[in-house]
């Protein structure tokens, strides 16, 4: 039976704790999560998990499988979870997704993947001060998941199987997790988002510089929308930010979401004033039910990035003071597809997981 630590308590650590309990149950006798923030935490810009948009609309270029399986499973769990349990905070709308003709179809669309496809009219384009020339968008059928109420769910679950919580003051280098729990783990879970780099700064320096941020800026309003909007490139006239769209995102229990930008690199945690208010403009122009909104509250948070894509991989430490190997599995860098890609990453996690528990248990094989 094995001992084992989840680091970090983000939508990626939690989920992966889920799906470990789920399915090794009979293999794990005690799984910890720690962490210095927590569902319900909104002290720090660099926890990421609670200031997210929270959709799904596949970030995945036609050629990243992995990255599309991933995607797959997720959509098809929230799915689930909207039918089933929509105490999760995951609830089904329609997604109108505005994008430029020569980027072409988005692979779920293409595939026909995703539920209740159709083109939108040009009439609706137009409508929406997007030129049908150079513009076209889908309609299908997405979720939105309400961040605080759906990790608060998946700790419940956690919690439920047996697994334990543990609040701790962030540590330095990936090492330092044998002193806190006063052992060896069996496994380690590093999912520590933006901070993994400076985490394994000593064991991986690469991973100090492959790890960025991608900072956000979002605008919460009262006003409600009944499907979500997404206009990936902004029209030239609009004379937005470099990197700058629009995303509207409906909350379950009411009011939407604004946003937004890929500010990639920059760790600040201030609000832009000006770019909320271009955030807002660009709103008012693709989304004429808003023209008239009521902001009641504006942040910023960083997206996990990393240079690379996800990093969902096995790595063997050594320790100075101890025989013993650290196992550690990684499911950091995912960037803005934390939560659309959140059940596809912590199962792949589990395929190396299965690997790692079934080599422990191997019998040594003696020299003659």
């Amino acid at each position: 039976m094995s001992k084992v630590v989840v680091l970090g308590a983000g939508v990626s650590g939690l989920t992966s704790a889920l799906c470990l309990l789920e399915n090794f149950g009979d293999r794990i006798a005690n799984l910890s999560i720690l962490s210095s923030e927590w569902p319900g935490d909104y002290h720090a810009h660099d926890f990421t998990s609670p200031w997210a948009g929270a959709n799904w609309a596949s970030f995945a270029k036609k050629h990243e499988v992995d990255q599309i399986r991933r995607d797959k499973i997720s959509y098809l769990k929230f799915e689930q979870l909207a039918a089933s349990e929509p105490e999760s905070g995951v609830k089904p709308y329609k997604l109108k997704s505005c994008f430029l003709k020569k980027e072409g179809l988005p692979w779920y669309i293409e595939q026909k993947f995703v539920r209740e496809i159709k083109m939108i009219t040009e009439e609706e384009l137009n409508y929406r001060n997007l030129d049908p020339n150079l513009y076209h968008g889908v309609e299908f059928l997405s979720f939105t998941v309400t961040p605080n109420v759906y990790n608060n769910y998946l700790l419940a679950k956690i919690r439920k199987l047996g697994g334990e919580v543990r609040r701790v003051p962030r540590l330095d280098v990936i090492t330092d997790v044998v002193s806190v729990v006063g052992l060896v783990p069996d496994l380690v879970v590093n999912a520590t988002g933006v901070n993994a780099g400076k985490l394994l700064r000593e064991e991986e320096p690469k991973e100090l510089q492959n790890v960025v941020p991608i900072k956000g800026q979002i605008l919460q309003i009262f006003e409600d929308l009944p499907y979500q909007v997404m206009v990936e490139t902004l029209p030239k006239e609009l004379k937005g930010r470099p990197n700058q769209f629009l995303n509207i995102f409906p909350r379950a229990e009411g009011g939407c979401i604004v946003g937004g930008i890929f500010a990639k690199g920059d760790w600040s945690n201030t609000v832009d004033e000006d770019l909320s208010k271009s955030i807002l403009k660009v709103c008012r122009n693709h989304v004429p039910e808003l023209r008239s909104v009521t902001t009641y509250n504006s942040y910023v948070a960083l997206r996990p990035g990393r240079e690379g894509g996800v990093r969902i991989a096995l790595s063997k430490y050594r320790l100075k003071n101890f025989p013993e190997t650290l196992n550690v599995v990684h499911n950091y860098g995912i960037g803005g597809a934390g939560y659309q890609s959140s059940y596809g990453s912590a199962m792949e996690l589990c395929g190396i997981v299965s690997e790692v528990f079934t080599n422990r248990n191997k019998p040594k094989c003696s020299k003659l």
